[in-house]
């Protein structure tokens, strides 16, 4: 992830360095909104399935989300955006930054990156499921942080800017990947000293993504150059994902052991969010 921790660097020092001289329309906003996933889940069979275990509720508000975000507007044409993300936790470890080139006043395009994070709980159930013969040691509930990792173009569409009013589309086409995540079981079977190891390693593996995005802001008043006012943002985020891995199952002894590489069957995974706060703009 260092790209894009580069990126948010450079652009934040780039702002400063130019503060007064090419920069203008700066913006800083907070934001306040709720995130609800849809996963699809697959019936268990002979290899874990970690999408099953994404740490979601159907009929319930999953995530509250915080932004902070920085806005800018530099040399002719270009425009950069920049938001921290921050979940239940208060940790602003997600963020969704891009920058965009508008060929005309309304029409435009860019690029940018993202990364969401998502917790995957639980799934040493399927373990003790799957092998009843064996007794799970230092039985402890397992949970991937596990982090999704993005990079898009992204066409804009800006059909209303008076000064008062602003709506901008954007529909972001790219690709993310989960982040490397490891885990290990370690089993004895009952009435016996056999015993085994499973050990998991997930693997980077970029998939598609499209996710269309409005956003909406209202000037309420204006003193000298500053101006304050109200946003309203959304997104739907929407993808076929799968967690694939290396699977290593040791028996008895280390030297006694098969890895294979699995690869569960793909699933409709979604995100929709919704957001509204404030902005000062100068």
């Amino acid at each position: 992830m260092r790209l894009p921790v580069f990126i948010i660097f450079y652009l934040i020092s780039f702002s400063l360095f130019a503060q007064g001289q090419i920069l203008k329309n700066q913006e800083f906003s907070f934001s306040i909104g709720i995130a609800e996933l849809e996963i699809e889940k697959t019936s268990p069979n002979e290899n874990l399935d970690f999408i099953n275990y994404v740490d979601y509720e159907p009929d319930y508000i999953d995530l509250i989300i915080l932004k902070l975000g920085y806005k800018f507007d530099f040399f002719s044409k270009m425009s950069a955006d920049i938001k921290l993300i921050m979940m239940d936790d208060i940790i602003p470890d997600n963020y969704d930054i891009s920058a965009h080139y508008f060929i005309t006043p309304w029409l435009g395009v860019g690029i940018g990156s993202m990364l969401n994070k998502n917790w995957i709980t639980n799934f040493e159930e399927y373990q003790i499921q799957t092998l009843p013969d064996y007794y799970l040691v230092d039985y402890n509930v397992q949970q991937f942080t596990i982090y999704d990792l993005g990079f898009y173009l992204s066409p804009a569409l800006k059909p209303i800017d008076n000064g008062i009013f602003m709506l901008l589309i954007k529909c972001d086409l790219g690709i993310s990947s989960f982040m490397k995540e490891e885990a290990t079981f370690y089993h004895k079977k009952k009435l016996s000293n056999e015993r085994q190891q499973y050990h998991y390693e997930t693997k980077t593996d970029y998939q598609p993504y499209f996710q269309p995005k409005i956003d909406m802001r209202l000037m309420v008043f204006k003193i000298k150059e500053t101006s304050f006012g109200f946003l309203l943002n959304s997104h739907y985020y929407y993808s076929k994902r799968s967690i694939n891995y290396f699977r290593t199952i040791q028996t008895w002894i280390s030297e006694n052991k098969i890895t294979e590489q699995i690869e569960p069957s793909k699933h409709n995974y979604s995100r929709f969010e919704f957001n509204m706060g404030i902005f000062l703009r100068w």
